[in-house]
């Protein structure tokens, strides 16, 4: 049985990545989508999209190579790569569905007993979704119509998801990423002209503040984002396929860039 979750820390955003193909076809085609992963204590948990559009989950004790196999959703209901963190003693679990909804997953720790919410309808999401939990509540961020960034939250322990629209039309390019820092809800994502943008609110509001991390051709993948004592740290992929990364101190939008890898070191 998967332990105690009070020991959990978030860990990876599901984040869509590119397909790769065999050579001359002799090699097999790999996972389109990435996992999403976090540990708990002595365990570790996976969650990803399988064959078919399924929705798997595995977990296993640190120190074993014992990988026990879960199926959160079967055929047919997940077409992005899941996103998954923890909130008391359930794990969550949301990803693209049918029809371009957003679903999510939850089960109690040591069950295996899934439990699917529709947190969007058909026509709202249209990318991997980004999840993290916030206080009493759980969170999930992901591009909606027409290129918005959509951001949806409920209290723990009710499935009733209140949506926000953190940027309109025409505004987000890449599946968001999405962290939380003191009493504040930050979100990141590639913007118009592969800008680098960055959206905070404050707990209990729906006022998004917009900042432009890096301007006009200086994004070109989906972001990722932590915190790390008081200030906030985004990386992405930059031109000619350069890692970059940038910071800011908390409640200051000056962000500082740095190169981590030069040209043509990421794909």
């Amino acid at each position: 049985m998967r332990n105690s979750l009070s020991a959990r820390v978030l860990a990876v955003a599901g984040v869509a990545a590119a397909v790769m193909l065999g050579v001359a076809g002799l090699a097999p085609a790999m996972a389109s989508t990435g996992p999403s992963m976090t540990v708990n204590g002595n365990s570790v948990n996976i969650a990803i999209q399988g064959p078919n559009h399924s929705l798997k989950f595995y977990w296993a004790v640190n120190g074993t190579s014992t990988w026990h196999a879960e199926t959160i959703a079967g055929p047919g209901t997940t077409f992005s790569a899941p996103s998954m963190t923890v909130n008391g003693n359930s794990v969550n679990i949301s990803a693209e569905g049918p029809g371009n909804r957003l679903k999510f997953y939850w089960a109690v720790n040591g069950t295996s007993t899934w439990h699917a919410e529709t947190v969007a309808g058909s026509g709202s999401t249209f990318s991997a979704p980004s999840m993290t939990v916030n206080h009493n509540s759980v969170n999930i961020a992901a591009v909606g119509p027409q290129n918005r960034l959509k951001f949806y939250w409920a209290v723990n322990g009710t499935a009733t998801w209140h949506p926000e629209t953190i940027a309109g039309t025409g505004s987000t390019f890449s599946a968001p990423s999405m962290t939380v820092n003191g009493n504040s809800v930050n979100i990141s994502a590639e913007g118009p002209g592969n800008r680098l943008k960055f959206y905070w609110a404050v707990n209990g509001t729906a006022t998004w503040h917009a900042e432009t991390v890096a301007g006009s051709g200086s994004s070109f993948s989906a972001p990722s984002m932590t915190v790390n004592h008081n200030s906030v740290n985004i990386s992405a992929v930059g031109p000619q396929n350069r890692l970059k990364f940038y910071w800011a101190v908390n409640g200051t939008a000056t962000w500082h860039p740095e190169t981590v890898a030069g040209v043509g070191s990421v794909q």
